[in-house]
C-alpha cells in the first residue's frame, strides 16, 4: 500500500466515512495516518478516588435493579446502587436508554465518572461490562465515523508493512529518547500504556515546537541574506533630541539607541516596539522618522482609525515642521488626494501619516526608507505587506500598545527584534479602576458629577451602536438618553464606526476643544484619542469587552497630572476578567491572561486571533520544550547554511515537514 493511495482502498473506508474523512482534508493513506487522535481517554481502576471528584475508574456490583427516568422525550437517566471496595454509592448516569436490558442487581461492572460530594452521588460517563486494568481509548472527534472504524483502518495500513520516512534529524531523536516515526505514529493510533501516551506527546509537541521554530528562523536567515541601501548619519539628529520639552524614560533611550543601530545597519529594520498606553512610543516613532528623513528617505505612518491619523499628523506637525519637513495626511475624506498622490510619489513630501489608503495601488514612492505602522495588531498581515512593498529594501517599525508576554513574543515574533518600554512618564498617577453594578449608578453620577465642576470631561464607553439584542445591553441612544437625563446642563457628543467621517471628525473636535463634556461612544476611540482633561472613563456592560480592549480604553485618561477614573458597569460584578483589570495597571501581565483567554492568533499566516496551528504544544505549559526546539532549530539552521545547501533545497524541507504536521487544521 501507497502513502498516496486514496484512502477508499483501506479496508472498512466506504463511501459515507470517505466523505467525511474528505471533508477533514483527509483525502490518502499519508492524511489517515497523521491525523491523530484529538484526544486519548485512559481508563485505570483506582479505588482511592472513589469520592475524590477526580475522573476515575471503579468496579463494583450493582446491589439493586436500576430505575429508569424518563424526563422528557429524549432525556433518559439511570439510577442504582454500587457495592465497590466495601462502599454502597448511588450512581447516576445520563441518556443511557440501551442499558435498560444490560444491568441487573448482581451485575458486575466498571464505570467511569467522578463523584458529585454536594448531592452524594457517582455521575457515570461510561460503563464497561468486560473486565480490564487498563484501556486506552483514542478519540478523533469525527461526527459520523466511529474511533473503532478508524483504528480498524490503521490496523489495515500496517498489515501491509507501512514504513515511514523519519521526520526529525536522528541526533534529536537519540537526544531526547524520542520515538522513532515509526513507533510513534503507529502508537499515536494505538497506545497500549500510559507511558505510551506519555511518550506520543512529548514528540508531537517537540515536533510542532520544532519546525515552528524552523520556519521562523528560516524567515530570520532571509533577512539576514538581505542587504539595504546604506543610511548616512546626519549631525541634525542632535536638535531634535535637544529640543524634546521633557526627559526622556531610561526604557524610551534604549529603544532609540536599538533603532539607531538599525538604522544605520547594512540590513532592512524589522523592530516591534512595545509598551503600555501613554509610555511614549509616538517620540520613538516621530525620532525614527526625523533620523530617516535626514539620511534621504521618505517615511510612511499607516494608523487604523482616521481620528488616530489626524491626531498623528497633528503631533508629527508640531515636532517635525519646525526642522523644514513637509508631513501630509491621506485618508479617505482627503479632499486634495490627487495632490498629494502626485507631491508623494515625486518626493516633495517627506512624511505621510493615513489608514488603509497607503496601500491603495495608485499610492507610489519616490524614495521610501521607513513604514511605521501603529496599533499594527489592527492591520491583517496582507494589509501591512502591501505598504512594506511600496519600495525594496525599506526599514519597519511597528507600534503596539497591547504589550506582548515575553513567552509569547518570543514565538510569534521570531523574526522580528522587539524592544518593550516599561517605565511610564514621571509626574502621572495612576488611574484608579473600579467595578461599579448597575444598581449603584446613582452614586457613580455624584462622583462624576464632582468632576465636571472641575472642568474635567468624561468618555463612555457602550458595546454597541443600536440595540441588538435581547437583552438589556447598552448602545448609544441609551447611554445618552440616561446621561443626559443626570445632566441636563451639560454638553454631550457621541461617536460610533457608522458615521460620517465629517460627523465623526465633528463630535471628536467638540470634545477635545472642551466644547463637549462627555463623549459617548463605541470602541472607535479605543486607539489614540488624547484628551488631558477627561479624567473619567466609563464603560458600560465592560464584561461584553476584552482585556485588551478594556485597557485601551483606559488609557484614554490618566494622560496628564490629575487623578484619574475608570468605571467597569456591569451587571456581572463577579466577572474574573474584570477583576484582573480592576487589580492591575500592568499591561503586561493583563496581555498574559488575555492570551490565555483568546488566544494570540496565527502571525505566520492571516488570522489576527484565535489559536494558531500547534495542536497539541501549548507556549505556557510546555515552555521548556520550545526552548529546548528552539535552540534545536537555531542549530539545525545554522547546519545547513554551513554545508551551503541551495536555499530552494532547504525551503522544500521545510515546506514537507511542515505540511505533515499541519494535516490536523
Amino acid at each position: 500500500m501507497q502513502f498516496d493511495y486514496d484512502v477508499s482502498i483501506i479496508k472498512g473506508i466506504g463511501k459515507k466515512t470517505k466523505e467525511e474523512l474528505n471533508e477533514n482534508n483527509i483525502y490518502t493513506v499519508k492524511d489517515l495516518l497523521y491525523f491523530f487522535p484529538k484526544t486519548y481517554d485512559i481508563f485505570e481502576e483506582n479505588p482511592k478516588l472513589l469520592r475524590s471528584e477526580e475522573l476515575t475508574l471503579i468496579k463494583g456490583t450493582l446491589d439493586t435493579n436500576p430505575v429508569f427516568i424518563k424526563k422528557r422525550r429524549n432525556s433518559n437517566s439511570i439510577i442504582f446502587y454500587l457495592n465497590c471496595y466495601d462502599n454502597r454509592i448511588k450512581c447516576i448516569f445520563f441518556g443511557a436508554d440501551y442499558l435498560r436490558f444490560k444491568l441487573y442487581k448482581g451485575t458486575t461492572c466498571l464505570i467511569y465518572g467522578k463523584y458529585n460530594s454536594q448531592f452524594k452521588e457517582f455521575v457515570v460517563k461510561k460503563i464497561f461490562f468486560n473486565d480490564f486494568e487498563s484501556k486506552i481509548e483514542c478519540n478523533y472527534r469525527l461526527k459520523n465515523t466511529n474511533n473503532s472504524t478508524i483504528k480498524k483502518a490503521i490496523l489495515d495500513i500496517y498489515s501491509n508493512n507501512i514504513s515511514i520516512k523519519e521526520t526529525l534529524p536522528e541526533e534529536l531523536i537519540s537526544k531526547y529518547k524520542l520515538y522513532d516515526i515509526n513507533t510513534y505514529v503507529y502508537k499515536s493510533h494505538i497506545p497500549e500504556s500510559r507511558d505510551d501516551v506519555k511518550q506520543i506527546l512529548r514528540r508531537r509537541k517537540y515536533e510542532e515546537f520544532f519546525w515552528y521554530s524552523i520556519r521562523l528562523e528560516y524567515l530570520k536567515t532571509l533577512r539576514e541574506d538581505i542587504l539595504k541601501p546604506k543610511r548616512f548619519y546626519n549631525e541634525n539628529v542632535k536638535d531634535f533630541l535637544d529640543n524634546i520639552p521633557f526627559e526622556l524614560t531610561l526604557d524610551q533611550k534604549t529603544v532609540l539607541s536599538e533603532i539607531d543601530k538599525d538604522i544605520f545597519s547594512g540590513k532592512p529594520m524589522n523592530r516591534l516596539v512595545q509598551g503600555d498606553v501613554g509610555c511614549g512610543k509616538s517620540i520613538v516613532a516621530l525620532y525614527s522618522a526625523y533620523v530617516e528623513i535626514l539620511a534621504g528617505y521618505q517615511v510612511a505612518i499607516m494608523v487604523p482609525t482616521e481620528i488616530l491619523a489626524r491626531q498623528q499628523f497633528e503631533g508629527a506637525v508640531n515636532e517635525l515642521s519646525k526642522y523644514g519637513i513637509i508631513v501630509e495626511l491621506l485618508t479617505s475624506s482627503t479632499k486634495n488626494k490627487t495632490d498629494v498622490i502626485e507631491r508623494l510619489s515625486s518626493g516633495r513630501i517627506d512624511l505621510i501619516v493615513g489608514t488603509h489608503s497607503l496601500i491603495e495601488d495608485k499610492i507610489k514612492f519616490s524614495k521610501l526608507g521607513l513604514v511605521i505602522i501603529d496599533e499594527q495588531h489592527k492591520f491583517g498581515v496582507r494589509q501591512r505587506q502591501r505598504l512594506i512593498d511600496k519600495y525594496k529594501y525599506c526599514d519597519c517599525l511597528y507600534l503596539s500598545a497591547t504589550p506582548i508576554p515575553r513567552s509569547l513574543g518570543l514565538t510569534i515574533f521570531g523574526d522580528l527584534d522587539i524592544s518593550s518600554i516599561h517605565t511610564m512618564p514621571e509626574g502621572r498617577l495612576q488611574t484608579i479602576t473600579k467595578i461599579v453594578n448597575y444598581d449603584h449608578i446613582k452614586g457613580l453620577m455624584k462622583s462624576i458629577t464632582k468632576e465636571l465642576d472641575k472642568g474635567n470631561q468624561v468618555y463612555v464607553v457602550v458595546p454597541y451602536v443600536t440595540d441588538n439584542s435581547e437583552e438589556d445591553i447598552m448602545d448609544i441612544d441609551k447611554a445618552c438618553s440616561l446621561f443626559k437625563e443626570y445632566f441636563p446642563d451639560k454638553n454631550i457628543t457621541y461617536v460610533h464606526g457608522q458615521m460620517k467621517a465629517i460627523d465623526k471628525e465633528n463630535a471628536m473636535n467638540d470634545f477635545v476643544s472642551r466644547r463637549a463634556d462627555i463623549l459617548i461612544s463605541t470602541t472607535v476611540i479605543e486607539v489614540g484619542v488624547n484628551v488631558k482633561k477627561a479624567t473619567v472613563m466609563v464603560i458600560c456592560d465592560a464584561d461584553r469587552f476584552g482585556l485588551a480592549t478594556i485597557h485601551q480604553l483606559r488609557g484614554r485618561v490618566g494622560r496628564s497630572s490629575f487623578q484619574s477614573y475608570c468605571i467597569l458597569l456591569t451587571d456581572d460584578v463577579e466577572n474574573e476578567r474584570l477583576k484582573i483589570i480592576e487589580n492591575n495597571l500592568d499591561g503586561f501581565k493583563i496581555a498574559e491572561a488575555d492570551l490565555k483567554q483568546r488566544g494570540p492568533g496565527d502571525y505566520l499566516g492571516d488570522t489576527q486571533s484565535g489559536y494558531f496551528q500547534l495542536d497539541y504544544a501549548d507556549f505556557y505549559e510546555d515552555i521548556k520544550i520550545y526552548e529546548c526546539a528552539k535552540k534545536d532549530a537555531e542549530e539545525f539552521i545554522l547546519k545547513f547554511k554551513k554545508k551551503e545547501l541551495e536555499s530552494n533545497i532547504f525551503n522544500d524541507i521545510i515546506k514537507n515537514e511542515t505540511n505533515n504536521r499541519n494535516i490536523n487544521n
